[in-house]
């Protein structure tokens, strides 16, 4: 699966496929290519929750590891990164909105969990106006434009396909 992973303003694309999992000892091996280079292939394990243990090259190195909201804080060989990761059913669902002709679109099927806004809201271009839950995860979806909210087309609770529209925004 391809990831866009950020560090430091640096966007790189990840391209990671697992070609095995040992239930045993939970070392998986992975084949990882960064943007367009060769892949190449790493085994890693968790001994501990916060902590990746990667085998590469015939060298261990071992990270620091903990989940955050946008992805992920790193330590490595003692330096702190950021690294924010956007899978590509996230960033599909963070695209979401403005086709149709003013209204918000999901690009998955998933569950309104949240709707943030009400009929005749005024709203700011990348406010969040409803949260979906696809895979798992919960997206915000937000305004592609400034406006007004015209008509919500779910409630909380509903389950939605792939390309419903789920709010229109009114007519200017």
């Amino acid at each position: 699966m391809k990831y866009e992973i950020t560090i430091t303003d640096t966007v790189r694309t990840v391209d990671i496929e697992r070609l095995s999992l040992d239930d045993a000892t939970g070392l998986s091996r992975y084949r990882i290519a960064v943007d367009d280079s060769p892949p190449i292939e790493v085994e890693s394990c968790r001994p501990v929750p916060d902590v990746l243990s990667l085998l590469l090259n015939g060298g261990t190195w071992e990270a620091g590891l903990v989940r955050t909201e946008e992805g992920f804080d790193v330590e490595l060989i003692g330096v702190h990164h950021e690294v924010a990761v956007i899978d590509p059913r996230r960033k599909a669902l963070r695209l979401a909105g403005g086709s149709a002709g003013g209204s918000i679109v999901t690009k998955m099927p998933g569950r309104i969990v949240a709707i943030l806004v009400e009929e005749g809201q005024a709203v700011v271009k990348g406010e969040p106006v409803i949260i979906v839950e696809a895979m798992k995860m919960e997206n915000p979806l937000k305004a592609s434009q400034a406006g007004t909210i015209g008509r919500i087309l779910v409630e909380t609770g509903d389950l939605v396909e792939a390309k419903a529209v789920l709010v229109e925004f009114a007519s200017e």
